[in-house]
């Protein structure tokens, strides 16, 4: 085990033995005491604790790569030739996938249709999932392969959507697309293709590189199921995780997981079981999630996807078991009844005090804020959205709204733990993306391109850093060996052109990364082959 020493011009350097940090001072001191370290100088170069994501979906990621990423997609003509592209290269009646279609973006923000994707091919089952993730369009090939017809029921907490005369359109949202494409969710086998081992995890050890390279060290895995976790574990086994994973377990698969002994903290500090994930709503940039006033223009308050007394057995099962629960609530009406659901499950249980997290979190009030508080309840709210969707959030909620969604400053300010998080791929995975969106709250998007929305929740560069590092270890448990430059802290961290604490808000997303370390060690260079 060789002893290390890291220096740059503008901080302390660190003394590191193995994984862990075991020193920080002056290095002439650092120097004494571990005479025959290495030396690795930075320069000038600044140095941070390693980014932390709180809640993304890398496994889901890796299996994307199978499909045709439809997210740079800008026209309609654009996105059908791509699938189209796609279709032509694959054997007649083989599933093709399309990824992270943004509406907003490619269709005006209107919906695909079956009619659509029947222009494209005929000949192949066709599946086109929305950015979201929590809603996607099928051609009619595609809908026979997944045996749905006009006569078919939706799934409990899912929908099937129909034209005026009552015939399938091929838009399916919530439970109808888990059941399709999401093994971890499904409640049987979904019909897309397993894939063979090598090939997911080549997949899985691409996409965790991808975030090496913007500075992430440590991964929240927000929908493992069974296949998901032996994926994970085959990366650990062989030494191929370059980000450490705290996976959350979805809740179709609770009593199974509890059953082998897996709960909250099992593993170690490269895989561990963060909880068990489940959903309350649907989606905040799909326009599906629970919310108390309608979607703009409209009287349409969402989708709740988990009947209340199945939220209420589950946040009883699982705080009663002394696991975390990790739930998937955006609107205000769904964040209510999961904090109505903890607060049984905590009046049950009041010996137990495991901190429990809402996903998301993305619409709140004082009310909210007052009973997350006394709940000791971890908030996990998108860091990149306003920049990315700032179209769709502007045509669904309003202006008014938005000055009380991913509410940093409110949550902030009232005492709720805040983590740091992207949802990737439904948003932007790149860290410095999201401080700059926290911070200034400015769209990148189409006609609100440079429009500040929802000034209210700004906050500042260093409360931003502090979300994705101590803010994301504090919502897996792991704030005593996560987020700082420390003595007793896992060596991860990232070595930036810029002090991103000193730079103009703005431009945080030009602050470039050149090296990424996870204990102790390099994993990614800006000079090594992507």
């Amino acid at each position: 085990m060789t002893d290390q020493l890291y220096a740059n011009a503008a901080r302390p350097a660190l003394a590191i033995q193995g994984e862990w940090i075991v020193g920080v001072g002056e290095l002439g001191d650092l120097r004494r005491r571990m005479p025959e370290a290495r030396l690795v100088d930075f320069g000038e170069a600044s140095i941070i604790p390693g980014f932390n994501d709180a809640h993304q979906h890398p496994t889901m990621t890796a299996a994307n790569q199978r499909g045709v990423d439809l997210s740079a997609a800008n026209s309609r003509v654009v996105l059908l030739e791509k699938i189209r592209s796609r279709a032509r290269d694959t054997p007649s009646g083989t599933w093709v996938l399309g990824t992270r279609y943004d509406h907003g973006r490619s269709t005006s923000g209107t919906p695909l249709s079956r009619a659509d994707l029947d222009e494209v091919t005929e000949v192949h089952p066709l599946l086109v999932i929305n950015i979201g993730a929590h809603w996607g369009v099928l051609n009619s090939a595609g809908l026979a392969a997944a045996g749905l017809s006009d006569d078919s029921a939706p799934p409990p907490g899912g929908e099937l959507s129909r034209d005026a005369a009552g015939h399938l359109t091929g838009v399916v949202h919530e439970q109808a697309l888990f059941d399709l494409a999401y093994p971890s969710l499904a409640r049987g086998c979904p019909v897309l293709p397993v894939q063979d081992t090598e090939t997911a995890l080549a997949q899985l050890k691409r996409s965790l590189r991808a975030l090496n390279a913007a500075g992430i060290t440590s991964v929240g895995d927000a929908m493992v199921g069974p296949a998901e976790l032996a994926m994970l574990q085959e990366a650990r086994q062989r030494g191929e995780l370059s980000t450490r994973v705290n996976a959350l377990l979805t809740f179709r698969h609770v009593d199974t997981f509890h059953a082998a002994g897996l709960r909250t903290g099992f593993g170690d500090h490269w895989l561990r079981v963060g909880g068990v994930k489940a959903f309350a709503d649907g989606a905040v940039a799909g326009g599906t999630c629970l919310v108390e006033a309608p979607f703009e223009g409209t009287d349409n308050h969402g989708i709740q996807t988990l009947s209340t007394d199945e939220l209420n057995e589950l946040a009883l099962l699982v705080h009663a078991s002394g696991s975390r629960l990790a739930i998937h609530a955006n609107g205000d009406r769904a964040i209510k009844l999961v904090l109505t659901a903890l607060e049984r499950a905590r009046a049950a249980h009041p010996a137990i005090s495991t901190a429990h997290r809402l996903e998301h979190c993305s619409l709140v009030d004082a009310e909210i804020l007052a009973r997350m508080k006394n709940l000791g309840a971890i908030a996990v709210p998108f860091g990149s959205y306003v920049a990315f969707h700032g179209d769709k959030l502007l045509d669904y909620y309003g202006a008014d709204r938005l000055e009380r969604m991913f509410a940093h400053r409110s949550l902030l300010d009232a005492g709720v733990p805040v983590a740091g998080s992207s949802d990737f791929p439904c948003g932007p995975f790149e860290p410095l993306l999201g401080l700059a969106s926290c911070v200034a709250r400015v769209s990148s998007t189409g006609r609100t391109a440079g429009q500040v929305l929802g000034s209210s929740q700004r906050i500042s560069a260093p409360e931003a850093l502090a979300i994705y590092t101590i803010g994301s270890a504090y919502a897996t448990g792991e704030d005593a060996i996560k987020g700082r430059l420390a003595a007793g802290n896992l060596a991860d961290f990232v070595v930036l052109s810029e002090d991103p604490l000193a730079v103009d808000p703005r431009r945080l997303p030009d602050v470039h990364v050149h090296q990424t370390w996870v204990g102790g060690r390099p994993v990614w260079r800006d000079e090594d082959p992507p």
